[in-house]
């Protein structure tokens, strides 16, 4: 499920309005799934990238996070596991931030368990 304007484009979705929230869908994402997204801004301009909820299985299934429109851009972060947001008393949540203008995000998990997935808000 996403929240704003948005593009189907060979890779997966891409995201052009410039805020919104990006997230797996409203019950546990499914086995073996690959998705991207490309969320894009104004030429290198700054977005920012608040995980307000992230559960996968820990070292198997990723969420890689790209500054650019690619995946030979810069990869600025990986998650994987548990992160729990500032809510509940964990100040080491991340805002990822990209200055390309461009995020690429792209998330796939393997065979075994899957979780809740995430909630990512995008500015």
């Amino acid at each position: 499920m996403r929240h704003g304007r948005e593009q189907n484009i060979d890779m997966g979705v891409m995201l052009t309005d410039l805020s919104g929230i990006l997230t797996d869908g409203p019950v546990n994402y499914k086995y073996k799934t690959k998705c991207t997204w490309l969320i894009e801004g104004y030429p290198n301009a700054v977005l920012r990238l608040r995980f307000n909820h992230f559960a996968t299985e820990c070292s198997w299934d990723h969420m890689y996070v790209y500054d650019g429109d690619s995946i030979y851009a810069p990869l600025i972060a990986v998650f994987s596991g548990l992160v729990v947001p500032l809510a509940r008393g964990n100040e080491t949540v991340p805002e990822v931030v990209t200055t390309s203008g461009y995020a690429l995000l792209h998330f796939f998990s393997d065979a075994a368990y899957n979780l809740t997935g995430f909630s990512i808000a995008y500015s």
